[in-house]
């Protein structure tokens, strides 16, 4: 239970959300800046890193959609989390192959970098923050 007032309550910004939608900017635009990725590396390497993003971020959605009540409804919402935060570590890998087979510098990834292990974090704190709702 909150001990600030329901009246009193604000809404306030899903971080993990905000920071899910600002890395797949980053990387949408990434993936598509052609000094970054070549454009004959663009379709196998791009594309993937692209779609494992939006992944990502249908699991959040996906998990914050649930409004747990019952225990099935938070096993349900802790394996979107799960999924959202093994996609983290899947970008990961992405990243670390681009920088391995296309030889981009790592000082053009790390601001993703840093917005991806902020976002793990983030995720693994909601989940953990995870309760059952009940009414009030």
């Amino acid at each position: 239970m909150s001990n600030v007032l329901a009246r009193k309550r604000q809404v306030t910004e899903l971080a993990f959300y905000v920071s899910g939608q600002q890395l797949q900017t980053e990387i949408t635009k990434f993936a598509m800046n052609e000094k970054a990725i070549p454009k004959k590396y663009r379709l196998l390497l791009g594309q993937d890193i692209i779609k494992k993003t939006d992944e990502l971020m249908d699991n959040i959605i996906a998990a914050n959609s649930i409004y747990p009540t019952t225990e099935d409804e938070m096993k349900m919402r802790k394996a979107y989390q799960t999924r959202a935060i093994n996609n983290c570590f899947q970008i990961q890998n992405r990243l670390i192959r681009l920088v391995n087979c296309i030889s981009i510098e790592k000082r053009r990834i790390a601001p993703i970098a840093d917005i991806l292990q902020k976002e793990v974090s983030l995720l693994k704190n909601w989940k953990k923050s995870a309760k059952i709702q009940t009414a009030e």
